[in-house]
């Protein structure tokens, strides 16, 4: 239970910093991080389990969803340290992309899916939203 003072009123302390625009004196929300989640589909549209397992040579389709509509994605496998470009968001913000395994891969993977720092209504030296889509590679695997 809150004990309230004489007048029926509870108060409290808010930090400014936590209600002032960076650099204004108007009230600014900043958001606390951007979430977006990775779900892989086998060719039937079955949603797979994580981690996936997959076989050599298989194909599965990755729905990214919680981007900005149009945003620009970066892709990082495992194996590289590289991100390259793997395309756009579509314009309700989710990013599909078809992985085919390697018939030389093994292991443990994961994909790593990047969004852009600089996408609208982030912060200035936020991180970019990012997933990451684990599977296992192996000749005996259902997938």
């Amino acid at each position: 239970m809150i004990a309230v003072g004489a007048l029926g009123a509870l108060s409290l302390s808010v930090p400014a910093s936590l209600w002032m625009a960076p650099g204004g004196t108007l009230p600014g929300l900043r958001p606390v991080h951007s979430v977006v989640q990775a779900q892989g589909f086998d060719g039937e549209g079955r949603q797979l389990a994580s981690p996936a397992r997959l076989r050599p040579g298989s194909s599965i389709e990755i729905v990214v969803t919680g981007f900005s509509p149009a945003e620009p994605i970066l892709l990082r496998r495992s194996a590289s340290a590289a991100a390259f470009s793997g395309g756009r968001a579509d314009r309700q913000g989710v990013f599909r992309y078809r992985l085919t395994v390697p018939a030389a891969m093994s292991g443990a993977q994961a994909l790593t899916v990047i969004g852009s720092p600089g996408r609208a209504g982030g912060q200035p030296g936020s991180s970019p939203p990012t997933a990451v889509f684990q599977y296992v590679v192996s000749a005996d695997q259902a997938g």
